[in-house]
């Protein structure tokens, strides 16, 4: 049977896991858009702890615009606030060098589809980590019965995490289940193995 996830803004370590353990993973983008989800914010820990970076988007159908038809809104430089953050938080972690340039050419690509944004997040996470992942999108949208549904799944899970070394580490506790930013800073190419395990 087939896993049905959202397409999620560089998702969190739950997210990317369950992707990864989906043998055959659709992106619902056929749904009506939900705020204040994995769909449009991350989390990422700065050095006041952890703190949400939302994309502003603009609901052509109102309350019922599907995630297809979701534009991202670019009345605010919201661009400039997140990568000013994530530069802010992750400057000094081993692999921001890796990885920043790309990253920040994502951000800054103007892109006009959430969709669309929020897919190139995911490939570039496969790309920089070297993992599988086959993908199809909906084509209408799937019943929850007739699916793995995680399209209401916050990826939230409270499974025992394995620490590893963050940026804050000498100033906080650990931080469990951020963006999929921290640990690909943090802990570069060894990520994979976290979330192929």
């Amino acid at each position: 049977m087939h896993s049905v996830f959202p397409v999620a803004y560089f998702g969190n370590l739950v997210y990317f896991k369950s992707l990864l353990a989906s043998e055959e993973t659709v992106f619902e983008v056929h749904e009506y858009f939900v705020k204040q989800t994995l769909r449009s914010r991350c989390e990422i820990q700065s050095a006041n702890g952890r703190i949400q970076l939302n994309i502003p988007v603009t609901k052509p159908h109102g309350s019922k615009t599907k995630m297809i038809d979701i534009e991202i809104s670019y009345a605010t430089d919201w661009q400039r606030i997140h990568w000013k953050a994530i530069e802010s938080a992750y400057a000094s972690s081993p692999y921001f060098e890796d990885y920043a340039n790309e990253i920040q050419d994502l951000i800054y690509s103007n892109c006009d589809s959430l969709v669309d944004f929020n897919m190139r997040t995911v490939q570039l996470i496969m790309k920089f980590l070297d993992l599988p992942l086959n993908f199809n999108f909906s084509s209408e949208f799937i019943t929850a019965h007739s699916c793995n549904d995680f399209r209401m799944n916050e990826f939230n899970s409270t499974d025992s995490y394995q620490t590893y070394i963050q940026v804050f580490t000498d100033k906080s506790c650990f931080e469990p289940n951020l963006s999929i930013l921290d640990i690909l800073f943090c802990e570069g190419p060894i990520a994979r193995k976290w979330l192929l395990n």
